[in-house]
C-alpha cells in the first residue's frame, strides 16, 4: 500500500484494522503538520457518512524519533476528540510514556491510551 505521506524522514500510512495511521521514521517540526492534517482529515467526511470509529490508533512502533512538539500534536488531537472516542498510541519504546510524564500529559483527563508493545528480540 502506498504511503499517504512520505518525505526523506517520515512515512505515514492509513490503516483500517485497526482504524488509524502507522508511522515510520522521524517525526519532528519539519513533518508534524502532515501528521496533524491526516488526523484532522480522519474525522472529516463530506456529506452523510458513517460515524468515525470510537478509537483511532496511531502505530508508533516504527518511529525512530518523536519530538515533544509532535507528541503535542497527538495530545491536542486527543483533547479534541468527541466524547466516547479515544486515541490509542502503540509503541515499542518506553520513551513515549516518559515524554508524556515529563510534560504532565499523563496527569490530565484525556481520551488517550498508551499501549507499549513487547519489543521484538
Amino acid at each position: 500500500m502506498p504511503a499517504y505521506y512520505a518525505d526523506s524522514q517520515l512515512k505515514i500510512w492509513c490503516t483500517t484494522d485497526p482504524p488509524g495511521v502507522r508511522l515510520a521514521g522521524q517525526v519532528d517540526l519539519t513533518n508534524q503538520a502532515a501528521l496533524a492534517a491526516l488526523l484532522l482529515a480522519s474525522d472529516s467526511h463530506p456529506g452523510p457518512a458513517p460515524a468515525p470509529a470510537p478509537d483511532l490508533t496511531v502505530d508508533l512502533s516504527e518511529v525512530t524519533f518523536l519530538n515533544f512538539s509532535a507528541l503535542h500534536v497527538l495530545v491536542t488531537y486527543a483533547s479534541m476528540m468527541d466524547r466516547g472516542r479515544r486515541l490509542v498510541l502503540c509503541t515499542r519504546k518506553p520513551v513515549v510514556a516518559e515524554m508524556l510524564g515529563a510534560c504532565g500529559w499523563d496527569r490530565i483527563e484525556l481520551p488517550l491510551t498508551l499501549l507499549e508493545l513487547i519489543p521484538d528480540d
